[in-house]
Formats: structure tokens, sequence, C-alpha cells
């Protein structure tokens, strides 16, 4: 076979952070060959993140109400089965990509050792549990799948996001628009993906009325639109000046602008997940919450010393245990319980310390 005619599947669907993680996939293979035709299977709602990326030639969208649209989800199998590949790389590894698997042809197909998938797989590669060299278990795994294809090749485990010019300079002229020419401002994650992900009201409100007494820079808040009912009731619970202090004007109104308005912005905090992901791939200081459901081990790099990475393990090592995660979400007064113990005097030091070296930098 000829390299030029090497061509791979990758599939991640799930979250924003998986979907940016498993581009290192992409990438390494292409550092690896350049030639190599590579597809990546994601949902619409990530699609952003992936946008220009020079790693992938082409995105294979799942949609969303394919989970209940069998007749949707059959017409696409039938769609997507048309191709054969030499490698599927399912980082995935859930009933939709296992029935992509199963459908599509390839020499190849590569996933994650599990009992219940494992047979859809001509080879699986086990799960590591443990970090090496302070590289986050999301990044180690995603390379555990490249193993059986690129052996002892040196991997890169720099993740890239690709804004247009455009879209840098037409950020930058709305927040000097709104703030003042070069002028800086703090991001805040304000809200979760779910509630199961989102930090108290209550406590957030106190870390954000510290961030802007500490630093006297303007805070945007990012969220959905369908959150911001929530968010009025998390702003309630400000401090005057720091209420005054928030830019509803510059609130991002779509993922591409967030990317765009945190490439100029100097961190972003809050509660952990996709907007801090990102912030991390566009090397910004971070500080992130994790929900006491999420082992950070998975997303928290220490290679890293502007991200901070705070979590209730580290105070109640005892209140905690990941692998009940699953029972624990399914019991939201856990949750809230699990959470109220995480208060922000556990780690205002930390926080004020993080504030004061990103206005003295």
């Amino acid at each position: 076979m000829k390299n030029t005619d090497i061509s791979v599947l990758v599939i991640q669907q799930k979250m924003i952070g998986d979907v940016l993680i498993s581009t290192l996939i992409c990438k390494n293979l292409k550092l690896w060959k350049p030639e190599i035709k590579i597809d990546f299977v994601a949902n619409r709602h990530t699609l952003d993140v992936i946008r220009n990326n020079p790693y992938i030639d082409e995105i294979v969208v799942f949609e969303d109400h394919f989970r209940k649209d069998k007749w949707g989800l059959f017409k696409f199998l039938q769609r997507i089965r048309k191709k054969r590949y030499d490698y599927i790389i399912d980082a995935y590894g859930k009933l939709e990509s296992l029935l992509i698997c199963l459908f599509v042809s390839a020499n190849y197909k590569i996933g994650f050792k599990k009992n219940y998938s494992s047979f859809v797989y001509s080879q699986t590669v086990k799960l590591k549990t443990v970090k090496e060299n302070g590289l986050q278990l999301s990044i180690r795994n995603r390379f555990q799948l490249l193993e059986p294809i690129l052996g002892d090749f040196p991997k890169n485990s720099e993740v890239e996001i690709h804004l247009t010019t455009k879209e840098i300079k037409s950020s930058r002229k709305r927040l000097d628009s709104t703030l003042g020419k070069g002028k800086n401002a703090i991001i805040v994650s304000a809200l979760g993906s779910c509630k199961n992900k989102t930090y108290p009201f209550k406590y957030m409100a106190q870390l954000m009325d510290i961030a802007f007494h500490t630093t006297q820079l303007p805070l945007i808040l990012n969220y959905r639109p369908d959150q911001e009912g929530q968010i009025e009731q998390l702003t309630s619970l400000l401090k005057i000046t720091t209420q005054k202090a928030v830019i509803k004007s510059l609130t991002p109104n779509s993922l591409r602008d967030y990317i765009a308005t945190a490439y100029h912005c100097i961190a972003v905090v809050g509660n952990e997940g996709g907007a801090i992901n990102i912030a991390k791939v566009l090397k910004k200081p971070t500080f992130a919450i994790f929900s006491p459901l999420i082992d950070p081990s998975g997303w928290h790099s220490e290679t890293r010393n502007t991200c901070v990475a705070i979590n209730l393990k580290e105070f109640y090592p005892e209140a905690i245990n990941y692998s009940q995660h699953k029972k624990i979400s399914k019991d939201p007064s856990k949750v809230k319980e699990l959470y109220k113990m995480l208060k922000p005097g556990l780690f205002k030091k930390q926080w004020i310390d993080f504030l004061n070296k990103l206005v003295s930098d």
C-alpha cells in the first residue's frame, strides 16, 4: 500500500474537551505521515473548536438527534459505510461509535479495552489510570490509541485551535470599542454544562467579588443563551461594584465568538469544562473549579504552572470516591452536599495569589 492511499477515521463524539484532546490523534498521524487522509466524526455543537484544523481533512457530523431518531441514524450509517478506511480509531467507545465501527469497513479498528465492546475492534488498548510526566490522563490515553500505528514515534501533546486573522482582528476591535484600546478583561465560566458541574452561586459570587476587588479588571461572563435566568440569579448576589464590572455587551454569542474573545483576555476562570479547556489550548492562565464528580487527573496538566485546578478531594480526600461518580451523579442532593463543602475560604489564598499574578506580570 502506498502512503498516499492511507486513510483514517477518528471517532470522538461527546463534549468540547474530549474533541479538542482527540485532535491530537489527527495531529500526530499527520506529523508521522503528512499525506494521510483523516476524517473526524464529531457532534455539531463541538464543530467550532475543530474548524480550520489542518490535521483534519473532512469532518463527519454526528447529529444529536440520531440518539432518538433511529431512521436518521440508520441513514447516517448507510452514508458513512460507503467509504472504506485503513484504520478506524474509536476514542469515544460508546454505542454510537461502536455502531460506526461495525458498519464501516476498515483493515484495522482500534479502541479501548472494555468487556462489552472489545469484540468490535481488531486491536484494543488499556486505559491508563496514572499520570506520566505530569501529562493529563485524557492525553495519555489518546496516545495509547496511536501506539498500534505509530509505535515509539515521538508524540506531540500541544493541542491547537485555529482562528482566522479576520476573527482575531474583529474580536479585538469589539473589545477595544467597549473597554478601551488594548484593555484587558477576565472571562468567568460562570455556569457548568449542568447542575452537577456548576459551583454554587453564592460561592461563585464571592470569588467574583474578590476578583474585581483584587484586579479592578472587567468581567465577561460566558454562558449559553438558555442559562440567562441563572446568570441573573448569580449576578444579583454580587456586590454593586462587581455588578458594574460585568460587561454584558461582551458576552460571547457563539462558541467561535467565545474562542476569539478568550484569545485576547488575560485569563479564564470558573467552572471546569469546555471554556476552560479552550483557554488552556490558547495558553491562557486558568483557575478551574472541578465538579466533585470529576477526577482532575484526567483533565489537569501539571506541566503548566499558570493553570490552577481546585477540587474537593484536595481538602477532604475521605469525601470523594471517583469510582462512584455515576451513582452519585443520579443523586442531586448528594452532589449539592459535596459542593457545599468546597467553600471559597479553603482556597482563598490560591485564588488571590492567582489574581495578583495576573495584574503583576
